[in-house]
């Protein structure tokens, strides 16, 4: 195992464990120090990261339907990402080679596309899709 290798394996669960304790103590409905949506601040509307620190937080806390209904894509963003950190730990376990599944360039521009169609359709102002605003 590389130098590399042992710190991309090692980095990524120290950096979810830090943020994870961040958010889980430190609730982002309370705390003014979170990122706003600059988005958001500027035209009023929802981007499709909207609601990603709360949701976050309520996964930290378990409550993995509440994070759902505040942002559906980050809980697939999430799934996909750590598909791909347990394929890279296998990889490298087993000595071979690794392709990120987001190397994949149809899986990009329709994960591209299909945040984009999110993000306006959660700005339509009638039901149901006034449900999917954070």
């Amino acid at each position: 195992m590389t130098r590399t290798q042992l710190a991309i394996l090692s980095g990524i669960p120290f950096i979810v464990l830090v943020a994870g304790t961040t958010l889980y103590f430190l609730n982002p409905s309370v705390h003014s120090f979170y990122p706003k949506c600059s988005i958001n601040a500027a035209t009023g509307f929802y981007c499709p990261g909207c609601g990603s620190t709360r949701a976050l937080f309520h996964l930290t806390h378990g409550n993995v339907l509440e994070a759902f209904r505040l942002n559906p894509g980050l809980v697939g963003l999430i799934a996909l990402s750590l598909t791909d950190y347990v394929r890279y730990f296998w990889a490298v376990v087993h000595n071979q080679p690794f392709q990120t599944l987001f190397g994949k360039l149809k899986l990009v521009v329709s994960l591209l596309g299909v945040l984009l169609l999110y993000g306006i359709i959660r700005n339509i102002p009638w039901a149901p899709f006034n449900n999917l605003a954070p």
